[in-house]
């Protein structure tokens, strides 16, 4: 059995062992012996057997074969997840929206977390979980209401995660800037006692259709005023005013407040209480000659009162007797005999028509004008002083440069000491905020007084502008006849004003390209209408002064304004851009004022102007002149008061004649739409400044009753307190938020130096052989 055993056996080492060995002596050239394979098989045969049974052991017992599991293969990687883009988001400041988030799971299991990053300063993202087995979740992006001063724009990163896998995608979210509704402008109301009032007030939405909370803000005592909350969609509000049976006569400025996203939106409401209980109808212009006189019949207007009226008239000039009149019961109508002596001075006055009744005592104005029957006239003061000669030139400067031209043309044309004083109010004001370097910063004058507060919020978005803020103030002082070198002898205080004008000059000479061989030589600033109002500064201070430094710097920026013309004859903001009316205007008048110094000016760029001021009027077919527009190529030319005033004006600087029936028919349009009567703010100042000036070229009736108006609502309107005293409020005028307090104050005094700060346009003078002047015919005057 060993035998047999070792012989199956064998087979192993002949079959496993041997090859092994045949393969070692090969490779190390070893032989063996014939035999010793067998040899070696019965050796290895014995080390099986030993190993097997151990030393002496019995044969381990026989075991059944066991399969081993397989190791299952790895499973693959998880398929990545995909977050599906978003489109554009665009939301108004305080909305809130939902997005739809969409995930392709690409079959993984499990929650899903969302996240937003690069969400900007006011924008707040909402997010949620999107549960195991869905797809779909949202997010919340809701808008703070305090954004939307400007337009933002921010790429925000959704991140969406499920265990270790994440996808990003950008979301792309506007905010778009906000356009507020406004308040469309109210009438001056006139309250009296016990007498309800509803006022009915337009809503421009500008695409907000939400409600709007609203209050009214300033209701003095014993005045109850309502209003309700606009509702969404409404465009009219309507206001309540419940005046008491014993509230006092005053003025009053309320203000209608709605808020709209966090911001204030407000109007002026001018109120003016009248407990007076009758009013005499007198506000007309009496033309009489020195010799004459005149019954004057008006109105009585009664208010629930029957009795007598006392009725006395104050103000009339030395040589006018008016004697005092009683108003009979339920009387209607009060006759006023009005005489003029021989002697009595050439002048136009303001006579105050006093109704007394018990103790109520009120005064209405009626304008008396003594003429020697011309449609106006210049004093006489001035026509026979040689000195003025030089500037005695139509529409010219010449009537500033004396006190007692000033105080003849302020007789001539309706002026009075209390509006010469608010002209030196507002210089005393513009001295006090002039900066070290001679300049007045439009946006930041405040600057120059560490104790000045005049600034306000209001004013944070005027346009930041050295050279119109200087020249602003420059063309005051100007217009009171104050150079650098000169100043009216009276009062003394302008004679202070004169080192206060050169730093001004000093600072736009400084800030010009004086370089003649420059591309931009003359030039002040690249906004046109600084430009042209720094030009006109510099062509009244050097036909004024007669300073031959001036020569230079004023032609150049001539030149600059004459470079800068469109092809079609206007001018804009830049150079070469096609033109509108506004800046045109400023600067036909920073042209003619270059004429008016003397300077040589070439035709053709004021013919050019013309045809371009004529391309803006919009008028009837008929009288097509006698209304004017913004912007030519509009697609509905719309005809604006301050530009029919401007496009008039500058029809009277290019030679239209004084009977032209277009530009009779605009100066009555003009005449149509008075300052207010009693008005508490500033208001249509950039109007006001154009249309006075058309008006006192014309001269006569409606120029006087215009000129009433206007002089009493800004003297009403000035500050008188503190550090603003002699200051206009820039709220609740025309462009007022661009130009602030001083283009407010600047045209504001411009306009009260109307009798003075250019003669009559036609009005001509006639040169004398002893140097004097006279007058003279009218004659047409061309662009010369």
């Amino acid at each position: 059995m060993l035998g047999t055993f070792s012989r199956s056996l064998g087979v192993l080492p002949g079959r496993f062992l041997m090859p092994c060995w045949r393969a070692s002596s090969a490779e190390t050239g070893w032989t063996f012996p014939r035999g010793i394979e067998s040899w070696c098989a019965l050796i290895c045969l014995c080390f099986v057997v030993v190993g097997w049974s151990g030393c002496g052991g019995s044969s381990p017992p026989p075991q059944a074969q066991v399969s081993q599991p397989k190791t299952p293969p790895p499973p693959p990687p998880p398929k990545p997840i995909q977050l599906a883009s978003f489109a554009p988001v665009s939301l108004d400041p305080g909305q809130k929206t939902k997005v739809a988030v969409k995930v392709d799971r690409a079959g993984n299991q499990g929650p899903i977390d969302l996240a937003i990053s690069d969400a900007p300063d006011g924008v707040k993202v909402t997010v949620s979980q999107i549960p195991d087995g869905e797809s779909d979740g949202t997010l919340e992006i809701a808008v703070d209401e305090k954004l939307g001063d400007q337009e933002l724009k921010a790429r925000l990163k959704v991140t969406a995660k499920l265990g270790e896998l994440s996808a990003e995608q950008p979301l792309e979210l506007t905010v778009r800037k906000i356009n507020l509704p406004t308040f469309s402008p109210v009438q001056d109301v006139v309250l009296f006692p016990a007498t309800p009032v509803d006022l009915r007030i337009s809503v421009e939405r500008s695409g907000f259709a939400g409600p709007i909370p609203l209050t009214i803000e300033g209701v003095p005592p014993k005045l109850t005023a309502k209003v309700d909350n606009l509702a969404a969609g409404a465009k009219e509000v309507v206001v309540r005013l419940e005046p008491d049976a014993d509230i006092p006569e005053g003025q009053h400025t309320l203000r209608l407040v709605g808020r709209v996203l966090g911001r204030s939106i407000e109007q002026q409401i001018n109120v003016r209480v009248d407990r007076a209980p009758v009013r005499l109808n007198t506000f007309r212009v009496i033309t009489l000659r020195p010799g004459e006189g005149q019954l004057v019949r008006a109105p009585v207007e009664r208010k629930g009162y029957a009795g007598p009226v006392r009725v006395t008239v104050e103000n009339a000039p030395e040589g006018v007797t008016v004697p005092d009149v009683e108003v009979p019961p339920d009387g209607k109508e009060v006759a006023l005999d009005i005489q003029v002596a021989p002697t009595a001075r050439e002048q136009v006055v303001t006579l105050r028509v006093v109704s007394q009744v018990g103790q109520f005592r009120r005064w209405d104005p009626l304008i008396l004008r003594i003429s020697y029957g011309e449609s106006g006239f210049l004093p006489r003061e001035i026509m026979a002083d040689p000195n003025l000669a030089p500037l005695l030139r139509r529409g010219s400067f010449g009537g500033r440069l004396t006190a007692e031209s000033k105080e003849a043309l302020m007789r001539a044309y309706g002026g009075t000491p209390e509006s010469h004083e608010a002209v030196l109010r507002g210089l005393r004001w513009f001295a006090r905020h002039q900066a070290k370097d001679g300049r007045w910063s439009l946006k930041y004058y405040h600057e120059s007084q560490l104790t000045c507060t005049c600034w306000s919020e209001f004013e944070k978005d005027v346009v930041n502008e050295d050279i119109a803020g200087t020249a602003f103030a420059l063309l005051a002082f100007l217009g009171e006849g104050i150079t650098h070198n000169r100043a009216p002898e009276r009062p003394s205080e302008l004679a202070e004003y004169r080192r206060v004008v050169q730093r001004g000059l000093e600072f736009l000479v400084r800030s010009q390209v004086g370089d003649p061989k420059s591309k931009e030589a003359g030039k002040l600033s690249g906004n046109m209408y600084a430009h042209a109002l720094g030009t006109m500064a510099l062509c009244e201070a050097y036909g004024l002064s007669q300073d031959e430094r001036l020569r230079v710097p004023t032609q150049l920026a001539i030149r600059y304004l004459m470079d800068a013309q469109h092809s079609e004859g206007g001018w804009r903001y830049g150079p070469k851009q096609p033109g509108d009316l506004s800046v045109t205007s400023w600067v036909f008048f920073a042209i003619r004022s270059g004429q008016l110094a003397g300077l040589m000016i070439p035709k053709d760029p004021l013919l050019r102007a013309q045809r371009f001021v004529d391309s803006c009027a919009c008028g009837p077919p008929e009288l097509i002149r006698t209304r004017y527009c913004y912007d030519p190529r509009a697609a509905e030319k719309e005809p604006k008061l301050s530009m029919t005033a401007a496009g008039l004006l500058t029809r009277q600087y290019l030679g239209c004649r004084k009977d032209d029936r277009e530009l009779v028919a605009g100066c009555q349009y003009l005449a149509q739409n008075l300052p207010p009567e009693g008005g508490t703010a500033l208001g249509q100042i950039y109007y006001y400044h154009y249309a006075t000036q058309v008006l006192h070229h014309m001269e006569g009736p409606e120029f006087d009753l215009w000129n009433y108006r206007m002089r009493e609502h800004l003297i009403r309107t000035q500050e008188k307190e503190g550090c603003k005293a002699g200051s206009w409020n820039p709220e609740g005028t025309d462009w007022g938020s661009h130009g602030g307090r001083i283009y407010a104050t600047g045209l504001a005094i411009m306009t009260l130096q109307v009798y003075y700060r250019h003669l009559p346009l036609y009005r001509p003078i006639v040169r004398t052989a002893t140097g004097g002047a006279t007058l003279g015919g009218e004659v047409k005057e061309g662009v010369d």
